[in-house]
Formats: C-alpha cells, sequence, structure tokens
C-alpha cells in the first residue's frame, strides 16, 4: 500500500511539485523569521554573557534593561560590599556617547567604563582580538568591538576606501581623541552600535554629565556561597535590585518579549508563511484528491477499506510534509550562511526546527484529514463510469 501511495503522489508531478514547493515556502518563511527573532533577542542582553566572570548584578529597582537604569553612587557600593557572601564589588557606568567618526560623520557608541582598579567588565583574555586590556590604564585609551571596527568605525583613506580601524588608530569621542589599544569579541548590540571599553575615570573625564557615577555594580560572592542568597540580602539591605546572571539576562528578555512590538512583527511574518504553506499545500492537495479520484474509487472497488484509503493519503501528506521540510530548512541555512559577517544576528535552534516542523505536519495530515472525508464519500462505482 505504501509503494502505490508514493507512486500515486510522485507519478502527479506538477501536484506533487506543488505541495512540496507550498511546504518548503511556509517551512523558509518560518524558520528565517524564527531565527532572525531569537538572533535579535539572544542581542539584548549580549554584555551579560561576554562577562562570564560576573556573578550578580545589582541596579535601580526599576530598570526595565541595560540602557536604561538611573545612576547609582559610592555609597550603595559600600552598602553592597558590607553585605555578607559578597566577595568583591565593583561599579560600572554604562552609557551612550556621541563620537566622530573618521568621515567626519556624528555617531553614537555604547561605552563601558570598567573599574579602574581591577579592570572587571572589560574583555576576558580570550575575548581579546588585538592588543591587552591592561593597556587601557595608559591616558585616553579604548578597547573597541572587532565588528564595529571593520564596519561602523572604519577609517577613509585619501584615496576614498575603507580601511578597518586598527590598534594605534584614534576616535574623537565626546569631543576628545582616544587611542585604540585594542580590538575584541563582543555581542553586537540591538541598534547595532560600537561598543567600546574604557577606564570609568577616563569616562567621567570626557562625558561631564557622569560626575563619576555609575549605574550598574557588578559583584561575585565567596566560596561555597550561594548566589541567591546573596541576592535577596543585597535587596533587603540596599533596596537595589539583585539579580544573578541568568535572573538579569531572563528579566531584559522579558521586558524585550512582552513591552515591545519586536515579537509582534516578526510573529506576523512567522503567521504569513504558516497561512501562504497552509493555503498552497491545502489547495494543491485537494486537487490532487480530486484528479485521482478514479483511482481511488477503484482501489474501493476492489475492496480496499476505508481505513486503508486514509491511511495512504496521510502516508502521502507525510511524505510531502517531511520533502517540503528538509528543503525549507535547507534554504533557511544556506540564507544564515549568506549573512554570516553582516550585521544581522541569525540563530538557528533545534527548538526552533522542532516548532517549525510540528507546524509544517499540521498544515500536511490536516489538508490530508479535510480531502479524506471525500474519500469516504466516494461512490467505487464511479471507476465504471465514463
Amino acid at each position: 500500500m505504501m509503494r502505490t501511495a508514493l507512486t500515486m503522489l510522485v507519478g502527479d508531478r506538477s501536484k506533487f511539485l506543488g505541495i512540496v514547493f507550498g511546504l518548503a515556502f511556509g517551512t523558509l518563511l518560518m524558520v528565517q523569521q524564527g531565527a532572525v527573532f531569537r538572533g535579535v533577542m539572544v542581542l539584548v542582553y549580549g554584555h551579560v554573557t561576554d562577562t562570564p566572570q560576573v556573578e550578580l548584578w545589582i541596579t535601580d529597582p526599576g530598570m526595565p534593561e541595560l540602557d536604561r537604569s538611573e545612576p547609582l553612587n559610592e555609597r550603595y557600593l559600600d552598602a553592597v560590599r558590607a553585605v555578607d557572601g559578597v566577595h568583591w564589588a565593583v561599579p560600572l557606568s554604562r552609557r551612550q556617547v556621541m563620537l566622530r567618526l573618521s568621515d567626519g560623520e556624528v555617531g553614537s557608541a555604547v561605552v563601558m567604563g570598567i573599574d579602574d582598579a581591577t579592570l572587571i567588565g572589560a574583555p576576558s583574555v580570550d575575548k581579546m582580538v588585538a592588543g591587552s586590556v591592561q593597556d587601557l590604564r595608559r591616558p585616553d585609551t579604548i578597547i573597541v568591538d572587532q565588528h564595529s571596527a571593520s564596519t561602523h568605525l572604519a577609517t577613509i583613506r585619501p584615496d576614498g576606501s575603507r580601511q578597518p580601524l586598527s590598534v594605534g588608530d584614534s576616535l574623537q569621542i565626546a569631543g576628545r581623541r582616544m587611542t585604540v589599544v585594542g580590538l575584541c569579541r563582543s555581542t553586537l548590540n540591538l541598534v547595532l552600535l560600537p561598543t567600546i571599553y574604557m577606564l570609568r575615570s577616563h569616562l567621567s573625564a570626557i562625558d561631564i554629565n557622569t560626575d563619576r557615577a555609575f549605574n550598574i555594580i557588578l559583584a561575585g560572592v565567596g566560596p561555597g556561597q550561594d548566589p541567591e542568597v546573596a541576592c535577596r540580602r543585597i535587596a533587603a539591605t540596599t533596596g537595589l535590585a539583585a539579580r544573578t546572571s541568568a535572573a538579569i539576562s531572563r528579566h531584559v528578555y522579558d521586558y524585550y518579549l512582552y513591552r515591545t512590538g519586536i515579537p509582534a512583527n516578526f510573529a506576523i511574518a512567522v503567521l504569513l508563511g504558516f497561512v501562504v504553506g497552509a493555503a498552497i499545500a491545502g489547495q494543491t492537495f485537494n486537487q490532487y484528491v480530486h484528479d485521482n479520484r478514479r483511482i481511488f474509487a477503484a482501489l474501493k472497488a476492489m475492496g480496499m477499506r476505508d481505513g486503508r484509503l486514509v491511511g495512504m493519503l496521510l502516508y502521502q501528506a507525510l511524505f510531502a510534509a517531511l520533502i517540503g521540510y528538509g528543503l525549507g530548512v535547507g534554504a533557511a541555512t544556506a540564507f544564515g550562511a549568506m549573512l554570516a559577517g553582516t550585521d544581522l544576528s541569525y540563530r538557528l535552534e533545534p527548538e526552533l526546527l522542532a516548532i517549525v516542523l510540528a507546524a509544517v505536519l499540521m498544515i500536511s495530515l490536516s489538508a490530508a484529514a479535510i480531502c479524506a472525508r471525500n474519500l469516504l464519500r466516494l461512490d467505487p462505482a464511479q471507476v465504471f463510469r465514463s
């Protein structure tokens, strides 16, 4: 029966290709938009994952995401350091600062003002592409993320060509010339701004509005201490919001997921892929059953029961679904490969592929189930009619 089912389906080449194309196109849209959405959402807490040595993130209680928080002062820092279980705590200033590019255009960058004494918050050694974090102790020095150095911050040569920013070059930040002493790998920002690291004292010197204030306290717990317990103690003692790395990542992720329009925009595109796939595949599958009704009637006339007939139809739908799904995922994977090295973040994850597979199976099997009603009402005598 299975061989007969596949012979019938593949033999009607135009209908078979139409069903597969509809499912493949729907799969491509759902996977591609889902992968872009997941990639974008990972960017919102990229700075957290870029600093794995930090166990606790302490901010103003009303902070919705990392770029929006009330400034803190040294009093809060001292209070956090005095909490039982906290091994160390350092300030971090994260803010957007204006800069002037080599072509004279004014732009913005996300600047990390790290602790002068410990350099905690700077890129780790394995993230450094060129230069050393220790060079930040020199006057007027910065470290720039490698991606921005070769794209947004590339220098303009006299002949008009663009040359990637490199160690030894300089940038004008808030009216002050800063020398690049290092390049690092860093997660892109959601708004694709360059990421720049410098000492907090240097940031205070070029941005007079900071007044050495900071908006995040980074902390670590002592050996054998529970980070969750330390967070509760900090919150009770200081009134600040203390979260582990996993908790603050989830907090920021949830903010963008539930309180911005980003998910809705991608959901519309994913729904469009589902509807298009369902419309094309469903209509084509229905036409396939209609055009082959004489064959199905002949099978019934030869004694094939309705249950086996419906099973054959579902088997055909399953076969077409798997072929269309494979082609769609392959196309989405090729699309992601073409985006390598661009500003667009693209993440194909097993959970996404499993969800899309379930959606494609639902489209195909539902279309087959709807068409099965016509088979159940089919008159076997039809095969004898002209």
